[in-house]
């Protein structure tokens, strides 16, 4: 939409040059750049035989020549090349010269006869712009509605930086597959731009729909997966680019679609076996409710004799917009194609004016992890270098998908150094074809969601898990030993609200638990620790009572038992649980205090392989995913629109047995975050922090009490963090009520923090 408007300022400047060419020479650019692609280049050519070529049909282009790729079939390359001449016009030139030209390579591979090279700066169709030795994976990058497969991604200003050509490619292959092992086999992909003609001025109304786009789009992408090809694939979509992929994966994999003649091949394009290959999507700036400026840009479109249908099909309304995003929910929702996904949106509005995508229709159509990019709508996409923040952010969130989900794939081909024992090492374990693989999940807030909350019915479907729990006192939940009765995971059980408020000695009646209602005001999210230290037994003062030896893990289902039900009462929009380890089991809108339970005894474990105890980067995804979203709400106090709906405050309970390894980076966190929320003028209470010790390490337990105690005092901030340890009900005289209301309300209660 962004670039369309755009297209309307070039087209309206187009004809006022004419009339006026003195003012349209004043305007005139010292340097212009233009990207092209080469294609057909024969097999043996380098980047210096292009660079050769290109300055012998003109010595003053300085062309910048990439590093050329194999096209799909496999006999012929592909170079994008990026050159510089005084004006427009004379890049328009040198592109037409170059084109059918013939490039004779030093050292060719093959018959160079036919080698007619094509040159265009179109980029329509699939073009590889960036690809590792042995990909792993493909990553497609769609542009939006009037939008190009290069333009859209790159800078304006100077020599054009495409950050997915860029920036990306490199910080994909500095990061290992398993990021549990730094030293092991290193993600490689191949990263691609899919360009298709999306122009609202110059297409008809018969072939410029989202349905044929999507369909051209289906086209496109099975020219270039070549057969037998089963990588899994990604895809980065920009505005209408995601309509257009949500419509092209609900022909591609959809049921009924297969029913279609035109769509049954692609069963053998997005499957492998039973496995979709998709495995995640990351949505910048779609307006999945439509937007707001489709009816202003509408008028203009016809105005223009251009296809306003198109423009249509975004507004705010539209039919075949709600048919879509309902169509695709409930397709990446059903278990054999569920796709993770990430919404980033604009925070700035386009012009000063107007959100093209307003951050709403960009975020509530989903359940899902979203992101605020510093941009309006047009240059959110255009990152200057890879230090912009926004660029950072982005990178991490892609590349931790990619290991999240690249991890459980049957799809990865095995790393021709180490042979197809690769993963035979690896802690992750294989994920079934019909489980889903969701890195970060939650309500809008460090999550990739693919399922809504399990109820206590779906859990006893669930498929048992294939990782063996370890660790002292954790063994197989399947196995005969386990199922002993008393002692079987399956029997372990929250212990209710009423059962636990003592009866009043007056009247006999339960005591007051009002205090708990503070709760309600609430988004409450669980930390857990699942590192390999928690297997470590704890010591027992009942030795001669216990069947078994008793883990630190034991012990935090034990706490945990004693809160799920009051929590999961009071915040009926269900908690949020994540995982130190096991990001991928991270689960949220739990509304039954039982699911969380079994997510712990039945399907998550402590990390086998050890290793340190990591917070901050966790801890960093939960609060800036918030407080992102917070300040979203607060920068829309002010505006004129409707009052946005205000975000919850938020009760993170981090729930550990140790100092963290990053104990310097878990303190920077928390400052950081009580900073922003100085500077947003949040309440006091709007994001607390209470982290529950299990265990007696008396190391931990000072490094606790130093982010309880000290962190205000040395950092001039808000006191927004409180510790408390736990102890075994049967081994502690103290009133379990107290307790309780202290774990639970100390980080959002300064009166109890002091208790």
């Amino acid at each position: 939409m962004a670039a369309l408007i755009d297209n309307i300022h070039k087209h309206a400047h187009r004809v006022h040059a004419r009339f006026h060419p003195s003012h349209g020479h004043r305007h005139a650019e010292r340097n212009s750049y233009m990207t092209l692609t080469i294609r057909n280049l024969p097999l043996g050519t380098t980047e210096t035989d292009v660079f050769e070529h290109i300055r012998r049909q003109r010595p003053d282009s300085d062309p910048v020549v990439n590093p050329l790729t194999k096209e799909t079939n496999q006999r012929t390359l592909c170079a994008v090349v990026t050159i510089r001449q005084e004006t427009e016009e004379r890049c328009k030139t040198l592109r037409d010269r170059l084109n059918l030209t013939r490039i004779y390579p030093k050292h060719p591979a093959g018959d160079v006869r036919d080698s007619a090279i094509m040159v265009s700066d179109e980029f329509l169709g699939v073009t590889t712009i960036a690809e590792h030795d042995d990909p792993q994976f493909d990553m497609y990058f769609v542009h939006g509605l009037g939008g190009h497969a290069f333009k859209s991604w790159s800078t304006d200003k100077g020599a054009p930086h495409m950050w997915p050509r860029d920036f990306l490619p490199d910080d994909v292959k500095a990061r290992p597959l398993n990021p549990m092992k730094w030293k092991g086999r290193k993600l490689a992909g191949r990263f691609a731009t899919v360009g298709y003609r999306a122009s609202a001025m110059f297409a008809s109304a018969a072939t410029a729909t989202i349905d044929k786009i999507s369909q051209n789009f289906l086209n496109h992408l099975r020219a270039d997966r070549t057969e037998g090809s089963k990588r899994p694939m990604y895809f980065a979509c920009h505005s209408l680019g995601g309509l257009v992929v949500c419509q092209a994966l609900i022909h591609a994999l959809s049921e009924e679609s297969h029913r279609l003649e035109r769509f049954q091949d692609c069963q053998s394009t997005f499957f492998n076996g039973e496995e979709c290959l998709v495995k995640g999507i990351f949505f910048f700036g779609t307006p999945f409710e439509g937007s707001r400026l489709a009816r202003y840009a509408s008028r203009i479109v016809k105005f223009l004799h251009g296809n306003d249908t198109l423009i249509g099909s975004l507004s705010i309304q539209s039919e075949d917009l709600n048919t879509i995003v309902a169509r695709f929910d409930q397709m990446r929702n059903n278990p054999r194609t569920r796709i993770p996904i990430v919404i980033a949106y604009e925070m700035q509005p386009m012009f000063g004016m107007r959100f093209v995508t307003d951050p709403d229709s960009a975020m509530s159509s989903f359940d899902c992890q979203t992101i605020g990019i510093e941009g309006d709508h047009r240059t959110m996409i255009k990152m200057e270098n890879n230090q912009d923040r926004s660029y950072r952010d982005v990178a991490e969130f892609i590349i931790r998908m990619i290991q999240q989900t690249l991890s459980g794939s049957n799809s990865i081909p095995p790393s021709p150094a180490v042979g197809s024992d690769t993963f035979g090492e690896l802690p992750f374990r294989r994920i079934p074809r019909d489980e889903s693989l969701p890195p970060y999940q939650g309500q809008n807030m460090g999550r990739l969601s693919t399922e809504s909350s399990a109820s206590n019915e779906a859990s006893t479907t669930r498929p048992p898990s294939h990782s063996q729990p370890v660790g002292l006192g954790i063994s197989n939940p399947n196995s005969e030993e386990n199922n002993s009765p008393g002692r079987s995971r399956s029997n372990i059980v929250p212990v209710k609200l009423n059962d636990m408020m003592p009866l009043n000695r007056v009247d006999g009646r339960r005591e007051d638990d009002r205090e708990f209602a503070m709760l309600s005001k609430f988004d409450v999210v669980f930390l857990l620790d699942d590192t390999g230290s928690m297997m470590e037994a704890v010591p027992s003062s009942t030795d001669h009572c216990e069947t078994r030896e008793r883990s630190k893990w034991d012990e935090m289902i034990d706490s945990l038992r004693y809160i799920v039900d009051i929590v999961t009462h009071y915040d009926r929009d269900g908690v949020d649980v994540h995982f130190f380890c096991n990001e991928d089991k991270d689960e949220f809108s739990i509304r039954d205090g039982q699911r969380v339970l079994d997510l712990l005894t039945n399907e998550v474990s402590p990390d086998e392989i050890g290793g340190g105890t990591f917070i901050a980067e966790r801890l960093w995804t939960i609060l800036t995913a918030y407080i992102d979203r917070f300040e979203n709400y607060r920068r829309r106090m002010g505006e004129r629109a409707p009052p946005p709906e205000k975000p919850k405050m938020l009760n993170l309970i981090v729930i550990t047995d140790g100092a963290a390894d990053d104990k310097d980076g878990v303190e920077e966190v928390i400052v950081d975050a009580a900073r922003r929320l100085d500077e947003l003028r949040a309440l006091p209470n709007q994001v607390g922090i209470q982290f529950l010790q299990i265990g007696k390490d008396e190391a931990a337990s000072r490094w606790l009490r130093k982010l309880d105690d000290d962190l205000k005092e040395n950092h001039k901030i808000r006191d927004m963090v409180d510790t408390r340890p736990w102890d075994r009900v049967d081994q502690i005289d103290k009133s379990l009520r107290e307790r309780l209301t202290n774990i639970l309300l100390g980080g959002i209660d300064r009166a109890r923090d002091i208790v």
